[in-house]
């Protein structure tokens, strides 16, 4: 097909505790500032170019972390991702996922420029 997603990191680990995932059991380390979220798909795309591997025409928060713990700088990042003075990308191309805890915190993501993919699921069996 010859484009391909990236999928970016927003924390380095991951305060939900969800029991299947690895980043969740490590625990939170801290947030990624905007800046360390785009050089992500800065340094994807660059060698993508430079091995000649399909371009990144998508990118979701769904690395390690959750985005709804880090919300100004997911925010800013995806501004950033859309804007056409920087990474041009389509708002339809960029999507947040998310285990937000509750509605408000899922409508505070929606304020991106892009989409928001809710993941609604218990982290424990009891729940």
């Amino acid at each position: 097909r010859g484009a391909s997603t990236l999928c970016v990191s927003s924390q380095v680990g991951c305060r939900q505790g969800c029991t299947f995932c690895a980043t969740g059991r490590m625990g939170i380390i801290r947030s990624l500032t905007s800046d360390e979220i785009l050089a992500q798909l800065f340094y994807a795309r660059k060698i993508t170019r430079l091995v000649d591997l399909p371009s990144i025409d998508n990118v979701v928060f769904m690395g390690m972390g959750e985005p709804s713990d880090n919300i100004p700088n997911v925010v800013s990042a995806a501004n950033a991702m859309v804007d056409p003075e920087r990474f041009a990308m389509a708002r339809t191309k960029v999507t947040i996922s998310t285990v937000a805890p509750h509605p408000g915190v899922f409508q505070q993501l929606c304020a991106a420029p892009c989409a928001v993919a809710w993941s609604v699921h218990a982290v424990r069996d009891t729940l």
